[in-house]
């Protein structure tokens, strides 16, 4: 069967096994916390037992599903996979352990957490492109419910809205894998969806040119660039924060990932002859995000735009094509998948505790909750990049490819990073000095369930930004491969 399927299959067995009890909130969290649990330890497994010498998938199974129409049942994981399987299982868990305040049906919200889980997994290890759109979909449907019943008071048209965007962007991206599946039969003799079969088929200059646009714009909707980034700002401020935990963390990532796995990877010459279009993307992306994110009164909306700021690092880092750049990329959506769930965490307790999350409506907390604001500032300065953590190591590494590919223009990546200290300090400000507000008066601090996912979160952050060869050695070969080709 294979480790990768046991790993899909554990979150789908305890979502039907959490229906089953959902009577009981007690068995149904336990249950959760088992599963993701397990495929955490799983996950930890496939880090130590993975060689990253060698190259192109380990741990694989390929079955064939439906042979007359190449069709597969195919997962493995390379280096470029491994860190965001990881970080999926991690963050899984540390989601559940974190939510404690779902008003109603609380089983059903565990239930949909690991179904997130599965198909994130399935996305990350799929070598099958028809079975990476299956689960890309998986993905979609339960944080969809998530933000439609146990969001804010938007939460209908947020969730309405994160569908339509995602779902018009995900047929987008099936028309163009339907597009290779055919060309493949053409090159190749057969019908085929497998990764290395598609990769091997060469794809022509002409074809690739006409392809690579519609993956751009699916990925680039998923990674919530400028001008398709109107779905996530709603999507962070309505979702309850285990979902925004999720979203920020690691959904928007299977954009980035997507990015490179199949339109980068399968299209290098279409990727070549549209750089020019991907850097200005990337550029508007970054310093946009961060001025937007600089006028907000909203603590979520604030992240949320700074989170579209950094997505812009991942795209022209990889656009850079070139070493470090490609690395760093790659690099930087886990440590931000870190640095923004630690930081959605505590903004999840200042609501808790306030009843808003207002930067106007709230002071004085670094005297309330001094222990959740120590942990808040110092994810705050591994999101603008400050050495020894872990957003510097991506940051320093995208702009070094940006620098030795485009020179000048990366004066608009350090602009962005500019920008990004000077709201994320003045609301720390604003939020953390000053008179204790009247809503804050008598707040207890963070709790355990509260604090340990926050604590595991800082420390990787802290760990990685002083040691990120770990990440590093596994990405190696990926990055590698994907420079080669460019």
């Amino acid at each position: 069967m294979g480790i990768l399927t046991v790993m899909i299959l554990i979150p789908l067995v305890a979502a039907v096994a959490i229906f089953c009890a959902r009577k009981s909130i007690d068995v149904c969290k336990g249950i959760a916390l088992i599963a993701s649990g397990v495929v955490l330890l799983m996950s930890l497994y496939l880090w130590v037992a993975f060689d990253p010498s060698a190259s192109g998938y380990q741990f694989e199974i390929l079955l064939r599903w439906f042979p007359a129409l190449g069709v597969s049942f195919g997962l493995g994981v390379d280096g470029l996979a491994l860190p965001f399987v990881l970080l999926t299982a991690l963050l899984s868990l540390l989601v559940i352990i974190y939510t404690n305040d779902i008003p109603e049906r609380k089983a059903l919200y565990y239930a949909l957490v690991l179904l997130v889980e599965l198909g994130l997994i399935g996305v990350f290890t799929a070598t099958d492109l028809f079975l990476f759109y299956i689960f890309w979909e998986v993905v979609l449907l339960p944080m969809f419910f998530m933000i439609g019943i146990w969001g804010g008071n938007f939460r209908s048209y947020a969730a309405m809205k994160f569908l339509i965007y995602t779902h018009v962007a995900s047929v987008i991206m099936m028309l163009a894998i339907g597009a290779m599946y055919f060309k493949a039969e053409d090159l190749l003799g057969y019908y085929t969806f497998y990764l290395p079969d598609l990769m091997a088929a060469g794809f022509p200059v002409d074809f690739q040119i006409m392809v690579f646009p519609a993956l751009l714009f699916a990925f680039a909707v998923k990674l919530a660039t400028v001008p398709f980034h109107t779905w996530l700002p709603d999507a962070y401020v309505e979702a309850p924060i285990g979902g925004t935990i999720l979203l920020s963390g690691i959904i928007i990532k299977m954009g980035g990932y997507g990015l490179i796995r199949v339109a980068y990877m399968l299209n290098p010459d279409g990727a070549a002859h549209y750089t020019t279009l991907v850097v200005v993307l990337a550029l508007v992306t970054i310093v946009f995000g961060a001025f937007v994110a600089l006028t907000q009164d909203s603590m979520r909306r604030m992240l949320a735009y700074s989170s579209v700021s950094h997505m812009g690092f991942i795209i022209i880092g990889v656009a850079s094509m070139t070493y470090f750049g490609v690395r760093g990329a790659i690099f930087q959506m886990v440590a931000h998948g870190l640095i923004f769930a630690a930081l959605f965490m505590v903004c999840g307790i200042i609501e808790e505790r306030a009843k808003t999350d207002l930067i106007s409506k709230v002071g004085g907390l670094y005297y309330q909750i001094p222990k959740a604001m120590t942990l808040f500032i110092i994810a705050i300065l591994g999101s603008i990049g400050i050495p020894g953590l872990a957003g510097f190591v991506g940051e320093f590494s995208v702009l070094a490819g940006v620098v030795e590919a485009y020179g000048w223009l990366a004066g608009f990546v350090i602009l962005g990073m500019v920008i990004s200290v000077a709201f994320y300090l003045w609301t720390f400000q604003r939020i953390g000095f000053g008179q204790i507000s009247e809503n804050m008066a008598g707040a207890k601090d963070m709790n355990i369930y509260e604090g340990a996912p926050i604590v595991i979160l800082v420390v990787l952050v802290v760990f990685l930004g002083i040691m990120p060869t770990p990440i590093f050695t596994v990405i190696e070969k990926s990055a590698s491969v994907l420079i080669s080709l460019l």
